[in-house]
């Protein structure tokens, strides 16, 4: 994307090289003959010329990241134009203390049987496991340790078939 920023006029001469460069490209997606027409490749494949996209990013970075106006369209003001945010607006370790558990997604849930289920790889080898609790207490548990080239999923599905048995 840096590029689209210093890409808002191309000449000629760097549309065409863009133009042929794309070109292989959109013939050996369609293997179509090279006697076959650019625009017609163009229109088959329903992807713009190189140049027209990067002129595209060029505006839309223009407008909402640099917040500048764009002078073939006068009547758009860019600071009044919604934006969204990305990232996080502070640091998720503000938040919750180490000990602490975030019940955000609907509360703490004690009722009736609950069964838990991980499968999980790391440079130690890979693991599956399974608990069963009521209320407040662990009825029943199991955990096994699987070959180092077994898969997570492999080891998700072990869990729940031996949970299920």
């Amino acid at each position: 994307m840096v590029l689209a920023v210093w890409f808002p006029h191309p000449t000629v001469r760097v549309a065409r090289k863009l133009s042929s460069i794309q070109r292989g490209f959109r013939l050996a997606i369609t293997g179509a003959y090279r006697l076959t027409p650019t625009a017609a490749l163009q229109v088959i494949l329903e992807i713009p010329p190189l140049y027209l996209q990067l002129q595209l990013d060029a505006r839309i970075t223009e407008l909402y990241r640099l917040r500048n106006k764009i002078p073939d369209i006068p009547h758009l003001n860019p600071e009044v134009l919604e934006h969204t945010v990305t990232g996080w607006t502070t640091h998720p370790s503000n938040h919750l203390l180490p000990y602490q558990i975030s019940l955000d997604d609907g509360g703490l849930n004690n009722v009736g049987t609950r069964l838990y289920t991980d499968g999980s790889k790391s440079p130690n080898g890979v693991g599956a496991a399974f608990s069963v609790m009521q209320e407040n207490n662990t009825t029943h548990q199991w955990s096994a340790k699987l070959t180092k080239d077994s898969t997570v999923f492999q080891a998700d599905l072990l869990a729940l078939n031996e949970a299920i048995k």
